[in-house]
C-alpha cells in the first residue's frame, strides 16, 4: 500500500511558518547525495523527501530509504489521479516521481524538507511553489574533475557518456537558482550548504 504521506513527521519539528522546500540540483556525479547525506545530519527539522520508485529493491535500502517502493501499477493508478509533482521512466522502464501530496502536508504544517532533482524537475517545483523554494545548484571545480569522478564510479562508458551528455543541458540552468555552490572540497562545501540552509530557515517569516 502507497503511503499517504512519504515521511514520518515530528510535531516538535512544526515550525509556526509553512514549511520550505529545499531542492538540490547539479550534474550526475557533483556530489549531491554526499552532500545531502553529510548535511542531513546535522539539521535539526530537515526531512530528505523520497521519490517514488518501481524498481527492485537493492540491498542495505528499505521502505523510504531512500526511496518509497512501489509497484508499476501502483505508480500509474498515481500518475492518473494526479500525485506526482514531475516523473519520469528512465530507459530500465523504472518510473521515478515526486510525491506531491507529501510536499503539500509538508508545507501546509509547517515542516522543511529537501530533495534532490534534475533541473527540469527544479524548474517544475519552482513553478508549483514559488513562495516556498529555495533552489541550490551543485557545480563540479571543473568539467574535467566531473569526467574523472563518472569514470572512477562507473565501468560502463555508455552510461558515462549519456550523462555527460546532460551537463551542458544542466549547467545552462545554474543561474536560474537562489544558490550556487561549487563542490570543490567535500567537507567545506558541506559547511557552506548547511549554513544556507540554516539561513534561509532562520529569516523565512512565511505565514500559515
Amino acid at each position: 500500500m502507497v503511503p499517504e504521506v512519504f515521511i514520518n513527521f515530528r510535531p516538535e519539528d512544526r515550525r509556526d511558518r509553512e514549511g520550505l522546500f529545499f531542492v538540490l540540483s547539479g550534474p550526475s556525479g557533483v556530489g549531491k547525495n554526499t552532500l545531502l547525506g553529510i548535511v542531513l545530519g546535522g539539521l535539526q527539522g530537515v526531512y530528505y523527501m523520497p521519490s517514488a520508485t518501481t524498481r527492485a529493491m537493492r540491498p542495505g535500502e528499505s521502505q523510504m530509504h531512500p526511496y518509497v517502493f512501489i509497484t508499476t501499477e501502483e505508480f500509474e493508478d498515481m500518475i492518473e489521479r494526479g500525485q506526482f509533482l514531475e516523473w519520469k521512466r528512465i530507459h530500465t522502464n523504472d518510473y521515478y516521481g515526486t510525491h506531491l501530496p507529501s510536499i503539500k502536508y509538508a508545507i501546509r504544517h509547517g515542516y522543511d524538507i529537501i530533495t534532490d532533482m534534475d533541473v527540469l524537475g527544479c524548474a517544475d517545483a519552482t513553478a508549483a511553489f514559488p513562495k516556498h523554494i529555495c533552489s541550490i545548484f551543485i557545480t563540479p571545480p571543473s568539467l574535467d574533475e566531473l569526467s574523472t569522478r563518472l569514470y572512477n564510479r562507473d565501468a560502463d562508458p555508455g552510461n558515462i557518456e549519456k550523462r555527460l551528455e546532460r551537463v551542458e543541458l544542466e549547467m545552462a540552468h545554474k543561474d536560474r537558482y537562489d544558490f550556487t555552490l561549487v563542490n570543490d572540497n567535500l567537507e567545506q562545501s558541506a559547511r557552506e550548504l548547511q549554513r544556507i540552509i540554516e539561513q534561509v530557515r532562520n529569516r523565512v517569516t512565511l505565514k500559515r
